[in-house]
């Protein structure tokens, strides 16, 4: 059985991979490696993360991840400060499935 703690701490690094993740996928993004589609296919079919982070963050939100990752920068160091693309998309109004686009149409 789990306490409390092992369950905060299971959903610390969670949150953790999942926002480094999205910070890594962002920068393949800006270095024009891949483009958003391909990534979050690869990430699907080569990672098995389900959804990509591309879909995850469009459902979760922009705008509340990159308060997360604000927040992540501050605890964790620079390695999760806000990728451009994400600062962008907010300032856009670009907030995801909230606003109707995001990284995805």
């Amino acid at each position: 059985m789990s306490t409390a703690a092992e369950s905060h701490a299971t959903g610390t690094l969670v949150e953790r991979f999942s926002l480094k993740t999205l910070v890594e996928s962002c920068l393949v993004l800006e270095e024009g490696i891949a483009g958003i589609k391909d990534i979050d296919i690869g990430m699907m079919a080569g990672a098995g993360i389900l959804p990509g982070p591309f879909a995850r963050a469009d459902e979760q939100g922009l705008d509340d991840i990159l308060e997360a990752l604000k927040r992540a920068q501050s605890e964790w160091g620079d390695g999760f400060a806000p990728p451009l693309i994400l600062e962008r998309l907010v300032a856009q109004g670009r907030l995801g499935k909230k606003s109707g686009q995001g990284f995805f149409p």
